[in-house]
């Protein structure tokens, strides 16, 4: 099946952004699982060719449009945030790079297990996970597993989970899906709760601060205006926006929905990207 892209997508600075962290690599194909569907996408300009384990390609196209934000009219989003020398340099370089829509579960313990830990390590939790209590699912001669339900990881228990190397994160996420799987916390109504009401819930998980509250946020439950800081992002805001001044979280998120507005997410997104990839290659940006 073939997509034909109306609106701007840069498929691998979306997958490679740190805001997923299941998706492998595979010669020019990217695979993942979305809703127990083994999908592998590639994109070779405006057109997006996507293979599935999924006898529907109705639903295939429908959750991909849905995981990948189709709907959000980018253009309309880069004359919001597009304000200044240094985010216009964002947007050219990774002009196309789109928030994810994934599944508030899956984000949840995505982000609670990136406490203290970096990409590939987080991806290799995910994995764990997956492998030990999901279900195997098969595209051609490649074999990946659905995510576990809350259900599942809460039978499991902080253990088993310990067992597959989560460390000291093994406990927030065996709590989180007692928590989920009990109906205590709902996720997908946080949607269209208001932005601090939602985290206010989020909070309330154990291992959960304000970072992985945005993430998740940002990422899973359509809060454009969440603005996750990590070292990046406060080395991007320190380094070209505050102008020496030393804000807490807070404050870099206030400042931040104050230029950006309500896409203060999808601003944060752009620097974070940019900053990180300059971080790991060593290199610093030209002055502007």
């Amino acid at each position: 099946m073939n997509l034909t892209m109306a609106q701007p997508l840069d498929l691998v600075s979306t997958l490679e952004s740190g805001q997923a962290f299941r998706w492998r690599r595979r010669d020019d194909w990217y695979y993942g699982v979305l809703h127990d569907d083994l999908m592998a996408l590639k994109q070779d300009g405006s057109q997006l060719e996507v293979r599935s384990s999924s006898p529907s390609p109705e639903q295939t196209e429908t959750a991909l449009r849905d995981y990948l934000r189709l709907d959000d009219d980018l253009e309309a989003i880069y004359s919001r945030i597009d304000t200044d020398p240094r985010m216009h340099s964002a947007i050219t370089e990774y002009r196309g790079l789109r928030i994810l829509r994934q599944d508030p579960w899956e984000c949840l313990v995505g982000f609670i297990c990136s406490a203290n830990s970096n990409i590939p390590r987080i991806s290799a939790s995910m994995e764990a996970i997956a492998k030990g209590y999901g279900q195997p699912l098969k595209l051609d001669d490649y074999v990946d597993y659905s995510f576990p339900t809350p259900q599942r990881l809460a039978e499991a228990g902080e253990t088993a989970l310990r067992e597959l190397k989560l460390g000291f994160r093994a406990k927030y996420v065996a709590k989180a899906a007692e928590r989920v799987a009990s109906g205590e916390i709902k996720l997908a109504p946080l949607r269209d709760a208001p932005y601090q009401d939602a985290k206010d819930v989020l909070n309330s998980l154990l291992g959960v601060g304000d970072k992985v509250a945005d993430c998740v946020l940002l990422f899973s439950l359509d809060k454009m205006d969440a603005c996750p800081v990590d070292r990046w992002v406060r080395r991007a805001m320190e380094d070209w926006y505050l102008d020496g001044a030393i804000l807490n979280y807070k404050g870099i998120r206030d400042w931040s929905v104050e230029k950006w507005g309500g896409y203060a997410g999808y601003a944060q997104q752009y620097l974070f990207h940019q900053k990180r990839l300059l971080g790991q290659a060593g290199r610093f940006p030209a002055p502007i």
